[in-house]
């Protein structure tokens, strides 16, 4: 059983306000001016979060495959933000297939390659689709800041509610500090900030945006859930030490991913 998590220091907590502070402004700068700027920012996610997936699956000590796959990602995330979409389900495709050979049969590492795959599909996909939702669309920014605005808000109202009324655990053997209680102060400190955010814009009904925020912020939960369970398996607390207070990128934008994924499906199909 795993030991009762600690509360974090108030230091900590000031490293982690800090890290934010100093990080979002930029971060919604190259979202708001969007290309070249928001696809520089997503190029540059993709090939830290590949590089952090390739160390949690090698344990720090990265291989070729590894290097394979962050190369993959950042190669198909380049080729995508200068235009050539069509080029990318193929290309993936062919990376994914030749990772996994490589690694199944020329290392012979079958559950190595099973991850590094699944780390080279989801990575690719989910940052694809903040490229496309960010330059697909004419209120492409307003679509990106308001899915940034719900997994933040998710993330504090999660964390507060689920400090002060504490309660039963959602899936404490993946995630112990997560509760019910956070998970519905999540959603709905989502679906305010979501229902505002529409009054605000006037892009869309505040009552549907309201109910898509709380719905959303289930998703990243889920995203957040996934990532967890990535580092249980593989015996990391963090994905890096890249962000002080709050370890690798992954573990900041767990949710974001998960969320632009679900999203950008929906553009997709509707």
């Amino acid at each position: 059983m795993d030991p009762q998590p600690k509360r974090p220091k108030k230091s900590d907590l000031l490293v982690r306000s800090l890290s934010s502070i100093i990080l979002g402004p930029p971060v919604l700068a190259a979202v708001y001016l969007g290309s070249p700027y928001s696809d520089e920012l997503i190029v540059l996610s993709g090939l830290i979060l590949a590089w952090e997936w390739a160390s949690l699956c090698y344990r720090r000590k990265i291989e070729a495959p590894g290097w394979f796959l962050v190369v993959s990602i950042t190669g198909l995330l380049t080729l995508s933000a200068f235009g050539y979409t069509d080029f990318f389900v193929p290309a993936l495709l062919s990376c994914a297939i030749m990772l996994y050979l490589y690694t199944r049969f020329a290392n012979r590492k079958s559950d190595l390659a099973f991850w590094l795959t699944l780390g080279l599909g989801y990575l690719s996909v989910t940052t694809y689709s903040l490229l496309w939702l960010r330059n697909s669309s004419g209120n492409g920014f307003e679509i990106v800041l308001w899915i940034l605005l719900v997994v933040w808000s998710t993330d504090i109202g999660a964390y507060f509610s689920g400090k002060s009324i504490g309660g039963p655990k959602i899936a404490p053997g993946i995630s112990p500090k997560k509760t019910w209680a956070g998970l519905i102060g999540g959603m709905v400190s989502a679906a305010l900030i979501s229902y505002v955010f529409a009054e605000f814009t006037g892009l869309y009904n505040p009552l549907i945006l309201g109910l898509s925020g709380a719905g959303l912020a289930v998703i990243s939960q889920m995203g957040d859930f996934f990532e967890s369970h990535i580092k249980r398996r593989f015996d990391a607390k963090d994905s890096s030490n890249l962000i002080p207070g709050h370890g690798g990128l992954f573990d900041r934008v767990d949710g974001l991913l998960a969320c632009a994924l679900l999203v950008f499906l929906i553009h997709i199909v509707y």
